[in-house]
């Protein structure tokens, strides 16, 4: 029951990601949540506000007809509550694996935080 509940939250997340549909992002990211990586050696992290202000400036893959790669590749519920899931992701030529940390607000699954990392990047047609 709840795997189903939070690959539906996590198929949210995969529209955010190809869309760029707001509406969605709030859905799916409590607000606040805050995203984190390593840039040149150096922690990145990005909150909330700050990510939604770049997915809605963002050009949907979506709008030019990117063929999607969305995959589930993990999903570890650490009590009723809390819950790890790890996705890859395309974004236009760079590939993503994310690792999100998900809790459970009445009854909804939402992120709160995200850790990802560019796993590849596809070369251009």
């Amino acid at each position: 029951m709840e795997i189903d509940a939070i690959s539906r939250a996590l198929q949210i997340y995969f529209d955010v990601m190809y869309e760029c549909d707001l509406e969605k992002f709030d859905l799916v990211f409590h607000p606040t949540s805050s995203l984190f990586t390593m840039k040149d050696g150096e922690l990145s992290v990005r909150p909330f506000a700050r990510y939604r202000s770049e997915i809605a400036a963002r050009t949907p893959p979506k709008s030019v007809s990117q063929p999607r790669m969305d995959a589930i590749l993990q999903i570890a519920v650490l009590s009723p509550e809390i819950a790890f899931a790890q996705v890859r992701v395309r974004l236009f030529e760079k590939v993503f694996i994310d690792n999100l940390n998900l809790l459970k607000f009445d009854g909804r699954w939402m992120i709160v935080a995200k850790i990802f990392h560019h796993a590849r990047t596809i070369a251009a047609a």
